[in-house]
């Protein structure tokens, strides 16, 4: 039986589009800027998810904040018609002419509506922006008990004892053994180092559509993370790093072989189509030896 095609970050996702963040520069010349929107769209439909919590923004600039929500609304707005008119085409550099207010870079993305998409990116990139309580609740439950993963825990002591150098690299929740219970905080990044970024999940037999959707949504979290770091004259390495039982293993039965095919062959395309490693391995040793290889650029 095939797994069906599924992509970031819902399992039911039906839809997919170009979305885009739309930045704020509100000082000219200066490069701070800041996520006031994103906006998703298809041939069809659009949706422009606009910041809820720009009030945030008169603690940093005073009453100069006014000029700043007065650009935000009047570019949305003059967003909304080029999109009634020009579909997806007008997400394009340059698409907004109001000063200070510009569209980002444009990336495809797939959800379970345009809405979805446009409002889980602006929970991820946005310090202005508070998670409506239905999509707290959706990012809430992908974590903590939904699913136990151990693999980040033990992959950490391997490389305490064989390769201490690198495990100041992992999250503090890693480190303390604790389990993360939201992401409202921001994305949640396993190991985070100089020269790769990786998260880690385990592909489970037992409970293996919990786990499917475990890796999916970590390696969201690492296209989020990339994202950011677009420009970086120094570019690190973003792997998604599995766990994954040998098909050589007894304690594998046929049938589950098939399923571990499949889908890694749907996460190598998943990988390849959004730019990140998709790396499946047998063993924990395995996994830490190869952090620890991109991380002091051992040669193997």
């Amino acid at each position: 039986m095939a797994i069906s095609r599924q992509s970031f970050p819902d399992l039911q996702a039906t839809e997919r589009g170009l979305w885009a963040p739309i930045f704020l520069s509100p000082i000219l010349g200066s490069p701070e800027r800041f996520v006031i929107a994103v906006v998703a769209a298809t041939q069809g439909d659009f949706h422009i998810e606009v910041a809820n919590a720009l009030n945030r923004l008169f603690h940093l600039y005073g009453d100069a904040a006014e000029m700043a929500l007065f650009a935000t609304e009047v570019a949305i707005s003059e967003l909304e018609a080029a999109l009634a008119d020009e579909g997806p085409g007008a997400l394009r550099s340059g698409a907004l002419v109001f000063s200070g207010v510009n569209i980002g870079e444009v990336s495809s993305g797939e959800a379970s509506s345009i809405e979805q998409l446009a409002k889980t990116w602006m929970s991820s990139l946005s310090s202005l922006y508070k998670a409506p309580v239905g999509i707290e609740r959706a990012i809430a439950n992908t974590d903590g008990e939904s699913f136990s993963d151990r693999l980040p825990t033990l992959v950490h002591d391997h490389l305490f004892v064989h390769h201490p150098a690198v495990v100041r690299f992992f999250s503090d929740e890693i480190k303390n053994k604790r389990v993360r219970r939201s992401r409202l905080a921001g994305v949640s990044i396993d190991f985070s180092g100089s020269n790769v970024v990786a998260n880690l999940a385990t592909l489970s037999r037992g409970n293996h559509a919990k786990s499917v959707d475990m890796i999916k949504r970590k390696m969201f979290d690492l296209i989020v993370r990339r994202d950011k770091e677009h420009s970086s004259m120094f570019p690190r390495a973003h792997e998604m790093i599995v766990f994954s039982p040998d098909d050589q293993s007894p304690l594998v039965t046929e049938r589950q072989v098939e399923l571990i095919r499949e889908t890694h062959e749907e996460l190598s395309e998943q990988s390849r189509r959004e730019e990140v490693e998709f790396v499946p391995l047998a063993e924990v040793p395995a996994i830490g030896e190869r952090l620890a290889n991109l991380e002091l650029r051992i040669a193997v």
